[in-house]
C-alpha cells in the first residue's frame, strides 16, 4: 500500500507562498514609509523644533507673578514661568525674524523690536534669578 504523506499535511505551492511573502513585503515598506511621514510631521519632532508650537498664546501662565510686564512678556512670547530659558531665546529669534521680514514700515519694525528687546531683556533677569 503506498503511503501518500502529502494528504495529511497539505502545503500551498511554492509560488502561493511567495506571492504572500512579496504582500506582506509592500505592506511593510508602505507601513514603514507612514511611520516615517509621522516621524518628520510630529510636533514634538526633533527635527521639527517645535514649528506648530512656535508663536502658541493660548498657553495659561501660571498665577504667583506680580510684575506686570514679566506677566506681558510671557504672554507675548507664549511662554509660561515652567518653560526655560532656550525656549525663551528660540521664540525671541523667531520673532524677531518675523517682524524683520514683514512688510511693515522701519519706523514700527524699529518701535516693535525695541518692545521685543525690552520683553526678552525682563524674561533673562527673571530666569537667571530663577535659574
Amino acid at each position: 500500500m503506498d503511503f501518500e504523506f502529502y494528504y495529511y499535511f497539505p502545503v500551498p505551492p511554492i509560488s502561493w507562498i511567495f506571492l504572500i511573502l512579496r504582500i506582506a513585503a509592500i505592506f511593510l515598506v508602505f507601513y514603514t514609509l507612514y511611520i516615517l511621514l509621522r516621524f518628520f510631521t510630529e510636533p514634538e519632532s526633533e527635527t521639527n523644533v517645535g514649528r506648530r508650537r512656535e508663536f502658541q498664546k493660548t498657553k495659561n501662565v501660571v498665577e504667583g507673578i506680580d510684575n506686570e510686564e514679566l506677566l506681558r512678556a510671557f504672554k507675548t512670547f507664549g511662554l509660561t514661568p515652567n518653560d526655560n530659558y532656550w525656549d525663551a531665546s528660540y521664540r525671541y529669534y523667531a520673532l524677531r525674524r518675523a517682524i524683520l521680514m514683514s512688510g511693515l514700515p522701519n519706523e514700527v519694525k524699529e518701535a516693535k523690536l525695541q518692545e521685543i528687546d525690552r520683553m526678552f531683556e525682563l524674561l533673562t533677569e527673571y530666569y537667571s534669578k530663577r535659574g
